[in-house]
């Protein structure tokens, strides 16, 4: 998570000190703050003293009620879980309980009653607001959530103005419909404060400072590369910083580092990674990344670990390894090798190369490069939606596919996808038999003949159907050619390369080594 130790500290000590003083000076009956609070008491209540008025405050509070934002926590919670992200998840849910035993704890403790003018009565005491303190409890657990990596600069920029906006809009709707009084509310919010920075703590989702370079400890029996891609990795102070961290736990020499540039993507970085005799590389980029870090390493028996920092994550999601970057971190250090196989790939104007996941040739090709990068940046793989749908029309192209030594198949196609796995952008599976270990590749051709036949084909897609037609026709093979009549675009793993009539696929079983769970 993006807050540090020291600040979860100043804010558990400066949120918690605010509160004592809020309540030691309201108990004490301190003049200026009693007066502040009942003459914005009076004044609020005289300016909303409409019936409608009321009846927007009140439905208002019924939206923000604590009970309410609470079920959002626990659904966000899921969603964590589900991604991988334990550790995170229970620290958002025990949070949010925290909050509650704070909240009904302490309003029996102080007993202050409420504002008289209120315009409805409430039976429960006045101090802290619990509206106040739910709202900034859950909405500050939940940026922070949205502070870890892998979350552009945009999105955290609204969601933090998003956020206090709420906040601020649930503390006035409580003054102004009189139920609360300024301090209550404020008494709310320094309690929010410093739950927050107390669980943050307590919970282990703070990070560390780093200690300063030099003085780390770390074993000298292996040592690990890192190659990472900067435009993929927004906060790369805190990546470097998971990566150490483990690193030292786990007893590997002080990592290398490697970035790489828009000229090379990680050829040379990968080579200077096995010419400094590492024992293992770490790939922190997207899918093209990934796809050249495990090209050079294909037959070294240097295996390569891959964090999820991507638009597509596409052999992550194949290969069922954590989406959540401190558990990728985790695998990669301390995992079991398994191995797997690549396809080497050689075509017109294609200098040989390899591919981990799919290479395209056709409508797939020209989808994933319309993408439109922006939209990639902020949304991830929901973009590629957007290129479909412009691309629906893609003109019909004439090829040639031959698989092993059969004769080849001559037809016209919207597109041709030879796959080492199967599952697609949004968890399509379109090649279901396909394996990364099989020692064989998957072909499949999509020819719909008209835009009316898409639905069916894509309800075929999601339902895993193993029918054959001429409108989706698959094959297996070890080696695959597929050449078209007119050039047209093509695609490894999401990189497009330059327009051709061909591409000659072989599979190469086993020659590469991926980092994945111990316990799998």
């Amino acid at each position: 998570m993006g807050v540090t130790e020291r600040q979860a500290a100043f804010a558990a000590v400066l949120g918690g000190g605010v509160f004592v003083a809020i309540v030691v000076l309201v108990l004490a009956g301190w003049p200026p703050i009693v007066g502040l609070d009942r003459a914005i008491a009076r004044g609020l209540a005289s300016l909303f003293d409409q019936p409608v008025a009321i009846e927007v405050l009140l439905v208002l509070a019924h939206l923000t009620a604590p009970w309410v934002l609470r079920g959002v926590s626990v659904i966000v919670a899921a969603v964590l879980l589900r991604r991988g992200s334990r550790r995170l998840a229970a620290w958002l849910l025990g949070t949010v309980a925290f909050g509650v035993v704070l909240e009904y704890g302490l309003k029996s403790l102080i007993a202050r009653p409420r504002p008289p003018v209120a315009a409805v009565r409430i039976p429960a005491s006045a101090l802290p607001s619990g509206h106040a303190l739910t709202s900034a409890l859950v909405v500050g657990a939940l940026l922070l959530v949205l502070s870890r990596p892998g979350v552009s600069r945009r999105v955290r920029t609204a969601a933090w103005s998003t956020g206090i906006a709420f906040v601020l809009v649930v503390g006035f709707d409580r003054m102004a419909l009189a139920v609360h009084y300024l301090s209550d509310v404020l008494a709310g919010w320094a309690l929010a404060v410093g739950a927050l920075g107390l669980t943050a703590l307590v919970g282990g989702v703070a990070r560390r400072f780093p200690r300063p370079r030099g003085t780390r400890r770390f074993g000298s029996r292996q040592r690990v590369a890192v190659i990472l891609n900067p435009s993929k990795v927004e906060d790369g102070d805190y990546l470097r910083y998971l990566v150490e961290r483990q690193a030292a736990k786990s007893g590997w020499a002080e990592p290398l580092w490697f970035e790489t540039t828009p000229d090379d993507p990680g050829h040379a970085m990968a080579r200077a990674a096995l010419e400094a005799k590492v024992d293992l590389v770490i790939a922190a980029g997207g899918d093209g990344t990934v796809r050249v870090v495990c090209g050079e390493l294909a037959g070294t028996g240097v295996p390569v670990g891959i964090l999820p920092v991507g638009t597509g994550n596409l052999l992550v999601r194949n290969l069922g390894l954590p989406l959540d970057l401190s558990a990728a971190v985790r695998v990669a250090l301390t995992g079991r090798n398994r191995a797997l196989d690549l396809v080497r790939v050689e075509g017109d104007h294609l200098p040989t190369d390899r591919f981990a996941v799919m290479a395209g040739l056709g409508l797939d090709a020209a989808v994933v490069g319309e993408a439109p990068p922006k939209l990639k940046a902020r949304m991830g793989w929901p973009a590629y939606v957007v290129s479909i749908v412009r691309n629906l029309s893609f003109p019909a192209v004439r090829v040639e596919i031959a698989v092993d030594n059969q004769p080849p198949v001559r037809r016209w196609v919207r597109t041709v996808l030879v796959g080492n796995v199967g599952t697609l952008h949004g968890g399509l599976s379109l090649l279901p038999n396909a394996r990364p270990d099989d020692g064989l590749l998957d072909v499949v051709a999509v020819a719909p003949r008209r835009l009316t036949d898409w639905p069916a084909l894509a309800w075929r897609v999601v339902r895993r159907s193993k029918g054959q037609d001429e409108r989706l026709r698959t094959w297996r093979g070890r080696r695959v050619v597929i050449r078209a009549e007119d050039a047209c675009p093509r695609q490894l793993d999401g990189d497009v390369i330059e327009f051709g009539h061909e591409l000659r696929c072989e599979i190469e079983p086993g020659v590469l080594l991926v980092r994945v769970p111990a316990d799998r």
